[in-house]
């Protein structure tokens, strides 16, 4: 007997599937009628344009309209909806109530269909002559990833996980559950809660942003599958340039933001910890770099042409295979950061060959076209920018093969163990790429495109050499990089930071790309403060308590302070105040001490946190005091029940500084060479229009 449940709010719910519906539909017919423009002999192409635009004006209204309807569902605590129930709650604040669009798979699915939707929108905006075949590869994509909202069954087989289903409808039988009452909703007082470990700044922004970058990979991708099918195998390379320099802007971005997350809401005391699900968002933005530079030397001298084809259409591909690798379950056993597998990998996974076999195809039919003469200069700059994007590349191979392991496992029934001590593994492998890539930096800032002078060249890096060396010298002396096989690295790093130093200092009658020159002293400073940083990290805290701790590596590591009491740690002495308890989380005050002639005087105090999750246990926070050239980091380990005492780790990590400014740098160059591509393309297509209106003119509809 059907029960007629009182209070739920069902209309919003319908509201919301049917524009999916329409997004879905809509996009679909885009893409055939793009289609049907790219592929026409310009019969009726003012038509064609037209419905084409029309309909995806339609998806992207549609869908800004399920995005709107999933914001009014969490924001009104309506609970009879899965998604609602299971990432948000009441006592949550509202920057963290936003949080919950994309804290599940569902969400994180229509934040990327909406930011590339809006893409679209600029693109039809832009891409003149371009438009009718960029846009039948941008629209395709956009229909796969609409579909993974559906929520529909087809034949037994799962079409998307839809955002509005209801809570009752995910449950196998109703017997033994509140759903047998129809009033079942005065019993669902609250939602199960966002992940406390997305209770933080930094996840109201990583995602979103990194979700951008992903849409914005996209836009290469469909202007070099466009080319392919036209058979203008260059003219695409000064449209896509600045895309694929915003694209790398927001991939860099969100990927370092989320580092930013893992610095202040993760225990291991860093900000890269090679997951899995960290390397699937590097993977792509590492071969997207190399693709950018393969464009670069195409424009200059009209080979690696099939290298830019290749590594721009394969950044996309591996976009996808990010999304299936953390969305599939497939890295459930091995990262902390994966979704649970919702029976949508097989829809990933087409999606993803689909995109791979397209791009393959294309390619292998037009290989011959695109294989131009090579002209081998040794001691060239792009020869050597050819060389270190090869060695980009494979370094993105390697993550990619290693986080790999258990989607070979799961294919081939292997037993493949990943490594068991990921950071030293990793960090092992790729030391030596890069320190190739701070070499092939530096060697660049002194070459000139075409030939140069074996003489004139060699005299300008003895300079760089010098300082080099001296750095080197210096930081081995004063024990700031000890370890001596870093100490190549140390060598190389410094020789990248002067080269471009003096480069930008050397007199020339040729203006220098200064945008190029920042963006690398930007990547040079963020190494060195990684190699240096780390290759210093040490744990300051140990058990001076007295009391045993239960094993010898807690009482090497950690320390237990009683409250009020006070012992030394690192260089001051620690005295537990007190604990505030604010929701589920519970404050703790610990403050840093200096001692001189027995009075104690305060120097800092650290914050550390627990968040108590009635559902999903206790999740530690830590906390940072930031200095100039150094950071101390502590997070609980244990607290007694009452929190009379805690058990702390302590741990000093030396100039994070120059990471955080290197990053930064890095991405103020990114976007300087952006706003200046963007405006020498508006002087090029200006110029063009005075010239010639085949590439440049916009395409009109009656």
């Amino acid at each position: 007997m059907s029960i007629n449940y009182i209070g739920e709010h069902l209309l919003p719910g319908q509201i919301g599937q049917i524009l999916l519906w329409i997004s879905f539909l809509s996009a679909l017919v885009a893409t055939f009628f793009y289609f049907r423009l790219f592929s026409s002999a310009k019969e009726r192409p003012a038509r064609l344009l037209n419905r084409s635009r029309t309909f995806y004006w339609i998806h992207v209204v549609s869908l800004t309209g399920v995005g709107v309807v999933l914001y009014y569902l969490i924001f009104n605590h309506y609970f009879e909806y899965s998604y609602v129930w299971q990432y948000s709650s009441r006592h949550l604040d509202v920057k963290y109530i936003i949080s919950c669009f994309w804290a599940g798979q569902e969400g994180s699915f229509l934040v990327w269909a909406l930011l590339q939707a809006l893409v679209g929108l600029v693109l039809i905006r832009t891409s003149r002559n371009w438009e009718p075949g960029v846009m039948t590869f941008f629209a395709l994509s956009q229909v796969f990833v609409t579909s993974m909202m559906l929520g529909v069954s087809i034949g037994g087989w799962e079409v998307g996980t839809s955002p509005f289903r209801l809570l009752r409808e995910t449950v196998d039988t109703i017997q033994g559950t509140i759903f047998t009452e129809a009033n079942y909703l005065v019993s669902l007082t609250d939602g199960n809660g966002l992940n406390p470990l997305l209770e933080n700044i930094w996840m109201t922004i990583h995602p979103p942003i990194l979700f951008l970058g992903y849409a914005l990979s996209l836009v290469p991708f469909s202007y070099a599958m466009a080319a392919l099918v036209r058979k203008e195998y260059t003219a695409w390379i000064r449209i896509v340039t600045p895309w694929t320099l915003l694209a790398l802007l927001m991939l860099g971005a969100g990927i370092l933001l989320g580092g930013a997350w893992a610095y202040v809401s993760l225990t291991f005391g860093g900000f890269w910890a090679w997951d899995p699900v960290e390397n699937s968002s590097l993977i792509p933005w590492m071969t997207l770099v190399a693709a950018l530079h393969f464009m670069l030397i195409s424009r200059r001298q009209n080979y690696a042409l099939t290298a830019a084809f290749v590594f721009t259409t394969l950044s996309y591909v591996l976009v996808l295979y990010a999304s299936y690798l953390t969305r599939s379950g497939v890295l459930s056993e091995t990262s902390a950061h994966s979704f649970g597998d919702n029976g949508m990998a097989a829809q990933l996974v087409i999606f993803l060959l689909i995109f791979l076999a397209l791009s393959v195809w294309m390619i292998i039919r037009r290989a011959g076209q695109i294989q131009l003469k090579r002209k081998e200069i040794l001691l060239s700059r792009e020869f050597w920018m050819f060389i270190g994007s090869l060695v980009i590349v494979l370094a993105a191979f390697q993550i990619l093969f290693t986080t790999s392991i258990p989607v070979v496992n799961a294919l081939f029934g292997t037993r493949f163990a990943p490594p068991t001590d990921a950071v030293a593994f990793y960090n092992r492998w790729q030391t030596p790429y890069a320190l190739l890539i701070a070499g092939f930096i530096a060697f660049s800032q002194f070459l000139r495109y075409d030939r140069n002078n074996t003489g004139t060249f060699l005299r300008k890096t003895i300079i760089p050499l010098v300082l080099s060396m001296g750095l080197t010298i210096l930081f081995v002396v004063q024990g700031i990089v000890k370890a001596g096989n870093y100490i190549l690295f140390l060598f190389f790093i410094w020789f990248a930071i002067t080269s471009t130093l003096v480069n930008l200092l050397y007199p020339s009658s040729k203006p220098r790309n200064l945008p190029a020159i920042i963006t690398h002293i930007g990547f040079t400073l963020f190494l060195l403060g990684v190699l240096i940083t780390f290759s210093n990290s040490k744990i300051i805290s140990s058990n001076t308590s007295g009391l045993d701790l239960g094993n010898a590596r807690s009482n090497r590591e950690n320390l237990l302070l009683m409250r009020n009491d006070t012992l030394y740690l690192g260089g001051f002495y620690v005295t537990y105040v007190d604990a505030v308890k604010e929701g589920n989380t519970t404050v703790y005050q610990v403050d840093f001490l200096k001692r001189n002639k027995g009075v104690y005087t305060r120097q800092f105090t650290l914050y550390p946190s627990v968040n108590s999750h009635p559902r999903m246990g206790d999740v530690y926070n830590p906390d940072t005091r930031n200095f100039l050239l150094k950071d101390y980091y502590m997070y609980i380990a244990k607290v007694g029940k009452p929190s009379d005492y805690i058990v702390i780790k302590a741990i000093l990590n030396p100039y994070m500084n120059i990471i955080w400014l290197g990053s930064v740098v890095m991405l103020l160059g990114v976007v300087w060479a952006l706003i200046k591509r963007v405006g020498s393309s508006q002087l090029a297509k200006n110029s063009c229009c005075r010239q010639s209106a085949r590439d440049c003119k916009l395409p009109t509809a009656n």
